[in-house]
């Protein structure tokens, strides 16, 4: 039989399955399981030892007939292993299941490769003594011997491994370890191919030994048979999918309230909570894929258009390049001509017009022309207009409106519309006075109306004829008739009445209510009135040929989407059963069945209760389009009717204008929300750190699904970054944006998560807008309010777009490399399979298919392409973290909040994990070999990503640096920072002074939230232990450290909130205790400082030349580093004022990789956690002394106040007592501990070093303060020293038990000192050792000091620290930045 370490058939199984005759455990096996066991459970381990030891011999044996064979031309290799078989099959060895196969694998490779390892370290260790060297291995010695023994391992592994032992590259079929297939090979070409294959699994043993010896690589040997996976997969997929339709289940009850399965109240709630927490709330799953799909139709068509205004703006810019100013004045000449090129209705004129346009520029006008034209017909062939024969109110047929605009339609855009504070200046006003001084007809026009809405009682007959005016008729039907001529007053009275109209000032009051999300403008074709230039002028006309042409294409292209989403549904809700029980159309019910949905809750769309829009009517011209087309916005599913549930799903709910007060509440609101936006945007996007670690960080989701970019088909690097930076720099070939608008139509591309949470964040605040409000474009747009005019504002608000471009691209490079390599995959892994097998994997057996692509299927005449494209994008946007999935209402909820940083980011984070192991049991569960493998490759790639890669990374780090694991355990666990205690910090090796350096690797692992609350258990559990808490207060304290670290990402304030609490709730302190002003500083100082404090916030990163701290601005790493270090300026130091060194070199690696070298110096982290504890003794005592100036203490009070004051000091002594031990852990002398605190004037050490708890004293201060209240005489002075006596040299370590004779510490004050022996004392709490203060518990008074360390989420500059010297540099150093 083949052996097989990863076993696929037929090869030796080497999962470790339990004998199915073993009664503890088979009987409670599933029963697919049943029947995979042999034997008893002695026998299947003898068989697996006897195997194992044929296997040795056998690969021994065979490795020395390898040297044979090639030298000899001999056979002998092809014996050893039939040799071996016959021996097996002789003797009945065929061990089977876990513990047969286990003991096969841990008798053939790990015992030798252990032992080997093992003779190795001590052959090492020997040879050092020989050389006279002792003490800790340094860090060239603990490289080599890890090399050494990794090495042995490697080697054993290969001595050992015969013909049929495979790798884990053979199991998942892919990857630079997969072995060669020996059948159908001879003589030389076999023998190079077996020590090939050999030097494989020494490769493959060295990586995995790499990560923990021989531990991992025995799990990788017993992964298991092909059959077993399968089986497992399966029923693991199944469970999963069991628990999904029981929600979904619920979910859809919940929204459908069918008579007779109403949930309960309790259930009621679930469902609500599951679909709140859900991006598709209660839709189906189908119509919210669908609605995903939006925006990448609409963005292909504005990229085309923008990449052809580039290429318009570059020729114009080489044409006039020598022409002062760079010929700015032409070139917005010259694009103004394209844009009345294009406006241009008559066809000779617009021939005229063309041939004016520079010949280098026809071509591309004429194509942005042809592509307007191509979107207006888009929209002609639109499932609105096609299944409706809609008229204007004045019998305009509407497909004739939109067909006379085709050759002319771009549309305009004015001030008026998106500035609520727009007015015309002097002259404008002028010149439109003097248009309607000519045009009596449209000052009537205009005076009509105004007379027909007057309330007021202006045109009265003082008015009319004052102004030479007559009326004719009265009420909505009068018409005012001008009798002379138009004077200045009326034509101003006109004008004034235009703009009113057009006004978003004078818009109807905001209604609360829900709007469409994806609302069909369908008034978009109704508004094209043709006015005056001189009235364009007055509105404000934007004069932007980019703004005019790029909207145009912007608003064609939604139409065409948003027709085509809700046409779409309307054809599911007929063909498919699970949307048409949701979407019923109102035109197929009877009057009586619509009455029944209403009662149960469905709201009709378009009706009264299913509006798409609150917004008021500008000038009625809303109105007048509503009117005309009769239809709400809902397009093809207007009259549809749907629950209530899935309304709120389609739409969004937005306020109503309120009160005064409730306005500016909401407006404070929003600005505070738009500044987290702005403060998150700016130290991201504007990061280029953050940049770059945005790019290095994203090939972890490409990895995590088994996507290697160094092997593995379909994996191509170059064409991804060649195609984003096309989409970038608009500049490529048309296939390649093919390529790409194709990833963008199936929501592939697009969708980073940080980035879009940005943007929502800076343009929608908490949802409340106006009608025709303008929202911020980019950055600058968002902090001004309204878009930026000024050339520098633009200039800067390009560069800032660039930032965003390039924070998008990181992301979509990865997006575009996998989206290819799972199509690739899926390509080679069906290859051959009958198609209708491949379109039953496809399309989850018909379940998850396009309605085109069914129809297709169903005629016979099925797209394999297009279904593998349609698969592979459906597994990025479900195993890649993507915005839009990741949007659920809670999230929405969240980034309305002033809390969490990101919170969509690890919420994906969470989401994708998840659908990674689903995806990978799917496929292992499939009856398609080559998928079953896919399956296996990125179930391997998940576990390789998430925990492998750390684990390696980090034991590589303990092997090389030469610092020990218990060191980096003990800095974390005394002096790490909070957001450290849960992160996979990588030492990487000692200063010339002999602090430590690391990385932490967290900030590098997007996977890191993962294991992160588990990291932090371990460091609580471990801390909690060291400092003897009982089993209890350490489940507390594990507890709730796991959930804060879990939380965190949702829960911790903002960067502005946190900075904002700083400055105002928290008194001019960090949340961690740092002074942001000194409390004597003057007001005008003070100001200064928090304003620097909250500013800080905001600055771009890469504006962040230097660090505020308590006001004062200094350099920062990276000036400090390439200019002072690497250039040498005087003027600027290379050592901080913690005295880090900043090289160029380090701060150049920084910048281009994302990782940044930190370093920790256990000598003045003592300093200043010393400090903190000493502090935390003080506090302690404090708590005694309280009591001695109150007037009415009793002596009872003051004992239990000396007792609780020495517990909280124990308490705080055993923290103390703690960090000691780290530092000696550290290799900090004790001679060096005193050393530190005697020059920083810190005491109370003594009793802490020895390892003995000394109580504090009754101090003089405490005596007299008892005597000013007339009170000295209830001080307890002999129970108070009975108290200190049985506390005296209590072992501060917990590991030592308490061996001094102790008499009891009294409780209450003895009756002849007690004047209130007639009331009740305090009963005496139980304790479980005979020294009740060995079992001090958690609940008694806190005092023990946190280590005071400045926290700033995210990537903030974390100098925002202030107060004595002792504090800024204690947090100034705990950062580490």
């Amino acid at each position: 039989m083949a052996e097989n370490r990863f076993l696929t058939p037929p090869v030796t199984n080497r999962f470790l399955i339990p004998s199915e005759n073993d009664s503890n455990v088979a009987e409670f096996l599933p029963e697919f399981l049943q029947g995979r066991f042999e034997g008893s459970a002695i026998q299947e381990i003898g068989e697996g030892v006897g195997s194992g030891l044929i296997g040795i011999g056998e690969g021994v044996l065979g490795l020395g007939a390898l040297a044979s064979d090639a030298i000899a031309g001999t056979d002998l290799a092809d014996s050893v292993t039939e040799k071996a078989e016959e021996l097996r099959d002789y003797l009945g060895l065929d061990p089977e299941g876990i513990l047969g196969k286990g003991a096969e694998v841990i008798t053939q490779f790990v015992v030798p490769g252990v032992g080997v390892a093992g003779k190795v370290g001590k052959g090492f260790m020997k040879a050092r003594q020989l050389a006279g060297k002792t003490g800790k291995l340094s860090k060239t010695e603990r490289a080599n011997l890890a090399l050494k023994e990794l090495g042995a391992v490697s080697g054993v592994e290969m001595a050992v491994s015969g013909d049929n032992t495979t790798t884990i590259g053979d199991w998942v079929e892919m990857g630079p370890t997969q072995t060669t297939d020996l059948i159908g090979l001879e003589g030389t070409e076999k023998n190079l191919a077996r020590m090939g294959n050999r030097l494989k699994v020494f490769f493959e043993a060295g990586a995995i030994g790499g990560v923990a010896q021989a531990g991992l690589s025995t799990a990788g040997k017993t992964i298991g048979d092909a059959q077993i996976t399968k089986n497992l997969a399966g029923a693991t997929r199944n469970k999963i999918d069991e628990v999904g339709n029981w929600a979904n289940n619920l979910v859809e009850k919940r929204a459908l309230n069918t008579p007779g399965e109403e949930l309960s109240n309790f259930q009621g709630r679930i469902a609500d909570a599951i679909s709140f927490g859900r991006y598709r709330g209660s839709m189906p799953d189908q119509v919210a894929e669908k609605r995903l799909m939006l925006d990448g139709q609409i963005k292909p068509q504005l990229d085309f258009a923008e990449r052809t205004l580039k290429k318009i703006e570059t020729s114009l810019d080489d044409m006039m390049k020598n022409l002062p100013d760079g010929g700015s004045v032409e070139k917005a000449g010259a694009l103004n001509k394209v844009l009345s090129y294009m406006r241009e209705a008559d066809p000779k004129a617009k021939t005229a017009l063309y041939n004016v346009l520079p010949k280098e520029i026809r071509a591309n006008a004429r194509m942005l022309r042809t592509h307007v034209d191509t979107l207006s017909n888009d929209v002609l062939d639109s499932n609105f207009l096609r299944d409706n024969n809609f008229v204007t109110k004045d019998g305009r047929n509407i497909k004739d409106v939109i067909s006379d605009g085709l050759g002319s339609y771009v549309r305009r855009s004015y001030k008026i519309f998106e500035d609520a504070k727009y007015t015309p200046d002097a002259d404008t006003i002028k010149v439109a006075d003097d248009y309607f001084m000519k045009n009596e007809t449209l000052v009537q026009k205009e005076l009509t109306e105004l007379a027909r809405a007057d309330i007021d009682n202006v045109f009265n007959d003082d008015f009319m004829k004052a102004n030479g005016l007559a009326r004719k008729g009265v009420g909505d039907t009068q018409e005012i008739v001008i009798q002379g001529k138009v004077t200045p007053a009326l034509a101003a009275r006109a004008r004034q009445g235009f703009l009113d109209k057009y006004s978003i000032k004078n818009t109807e009051k905001l209604k609360g209510g829900y709007v469409a999300k994806d609302r069909l403008d369908t008034g978009m074709f109704l508004t094209r009135e043709n006015l005056a230039p001189d009235l364009r002028r007055l509105l404000g006309e934007i004069d932007d040929p980019r703004a005019a042409i790029l909207g145009t294409v912007t608003d064609l292209a939604q139409f065409s989407a948003v027709d085509d989403y809700f046409g779409t549904v309307a054809k599911m809700a007929k063909s498919n059963e699970g949307v048409g029980k949701f979407f019923k159309d109102g035109a197929t019910l009877t009057p009586l069945q619509k009455k029944s949905l209403t009662q149960r809750g469905f709201v009709k769309l378009g009706g009264e209760d299913g509006a798409s829009s609150v917004i008021g009517k500008v000038g009625g011209k809303a109105d007048d389009v509503e009117q005309a087309i009769g239809r709400s916005g809902w397009g093809s599913l207007d009259g549809f009717y749907v629950p209530k549930n899935i309304y709120k799903d389609l739409t969004n709910q937005v306020l109503g204008e309120t009160t005064l007060g409730g306005d500016i509440l909401r407006g404070t609101l929003n600005v505070a929300l738009k500044g987290k936006g702005i403060s998150q945007y700016s130290k991201t996007v504007l990061s280029p750190v953050t940049q770059v670690r945005n790019l290095t960080t994203a090939l972890a989701f490409a990895t995590a699904n088994g996507n290697w970019p160094v092997f593995g088909r379909g994996s191509n690097m170059v064409d991804a970054v060649t195609a984003v930076s096309a989409n970038v720099f608009n500049k490529g070939s048309e296939n390649v944006f093919a390529d790409l608008a194709d990833a963008q139509r199936r929501g592939v591309l697009g969708t980073n998560a940080e980035l879009r949470e940005i943007q929502d964040q800076l343009s929608k605040g908490i949802g409340h807008s106006t009608a025709g409000e303008a929202q911020p474009k980019n950055f600058l747009d968002a902090i001004k309010g309204t878009p930026v005019t000024s050339k520098a504002a633009k200039g800067i608000g390009k560069v800032a777009k660039g930032f965003e471009s390039a924070y998008q691209a990181s992301d979509d490079i990865w997006k575009y490399y996998s989206y290819n390599a799972e199509q690739a995959k899926l390509r080679h892994a069906l290859d051959g399979v009958a198609e209708a097998d491949q379109i039953a994997y496809l399309t989850k057996n018909m379940g998850d298919v396009s309605i085109e692509a069914s129809e297709a299927i169903k005629r016979g005449s099925a797209d394999l392409d297009d279904l593998i494209k349609a698969r592979a994008a459906q597994i990025v946007r479900d195993t890649v973290p993507n915005y839009n999935k990741g949007a659920s209402e809670l999230i929405k909820l969240g980034r309305k909040l002033p809390f969490g940083n990101f919170i969509t980011f690890p919420a994906e984070m969470y989401r994708t994990s998840f659908n990674i192991v689903k995806q990978g049991l799917d496929d292992v569960a499939s009856d398609i070999e080559a998928i079953r493998a896919r399956g296996r490759q990125r179930l391997l790639g998940f576990a390789t990503t998430t925990a492998v890669i750390p684990v390696a990374a980090l034991e590589a780090g303990y092997a090389i640096s030469g610092v020990a694991r218990e060191e980096m355990e003990a800095f974390k666990r005394s002096f790490g920072a909070p957001w450290m205690k849960g992160a996979t910090l990588i030492p990487t090796g000692r200063t010339e002074d002999g602090k430590i350096e690391y990385i932490n690797f967290s900030t590098s692992n997007p996977y890191d939230v993962l294991s992160r609350f588990a990291n932090r258990a371990i460091t609580e559990s471990d801390a909690a232990m060291i400092e003897g808490k009982d089993l209890d207060q350490v489940f507390v304290d594990v507890g709730l450290a796991t959930l804060g670290e879990a939380f965190a990402p949702f829960l911790d304030e903002a960067m502005l909130t946190d900075a904002l609490l700083d400055i105002t709730y928290r008194g001019g302190k960090t949340s961690t205790g740092a002074q942001i002003y000194n409390p004597e500083d003057g007001g005008a100082k003070k100001l200064f400082k928090m304003a620097t404090h909250v500013a800080d916030t905001m600055i771009p990163n890469i504006l962040a030349a230097a660090d505020i701290s308590g006001g004062k601005i200094e350099p920062g790493r990276a000036v400090r580093g390439l200019l002072g270090d690497g250039l040498g300026i005087d003027a600027i130091a290379s050592m901080d004022k913690m005295g880090r060194q900043r090289t160029w070199k380090k701060e150049l690696k920084r910048l281009s990789t994302g990782l940044s070298s930190q370093e920790f110096d256990p000598k003045q982290g003592l300093r200043f956690a010393a400090y903190g504890f000493s502090k935390g003794q003080t506090d302690a005592k404090r708590m005694f002394n309280s009591l001695t100036d109150d007037f009415n203490v009793t002596g009872d009070q003051l004992l239990k106040g000396f007792e609780d004051a020495n517990a909280a000091k124990f308490r705080n002594d055993r923290g103390y007592y703690r960090m000691i031990q780290d530092l000696r852990t550290m290799g900090v002398t004790d001679t060096e501990i005193r050393r530190v605190l005697k020059q920083n004037n810190i005491g109370g050490i003594n009793g802490i070093m020895r390892g003995k708890f000394e109580p504090f004293k009754l101090s003089a201060e405490a005596s007299k303060k008892l005597r000013r209240v007339d009170r000295l005489d209830q001080l307890p002075r002999s129970e108070i020293q009975q108290v200190r006596e049985s506390m005296r040299d209590l072992p501060l370590d917990p590991d030592i038990a308490d061996t001094t004779p102790r008499t009891t510490a009294p409780t209450q004050v003895a009756p002849s000192t007690n004047r209130f022996l007639n009331l009740p004392s305090p009963s005496p709490s139980p304790s479980p050792s005979t020294n009740r203060f060995l079992n001090i518990q958690g609940s008694l008074p806190q005092s023990a000091p946190t280590i005071t360390t400045a926290r700033a989420p995210g990537p903030v500059n974390p100098a925002l620290l202030g107060g004595t010297p002792a504090e800024r540099a204690a947090n100034a150093f705990l950062q580490n930045t």
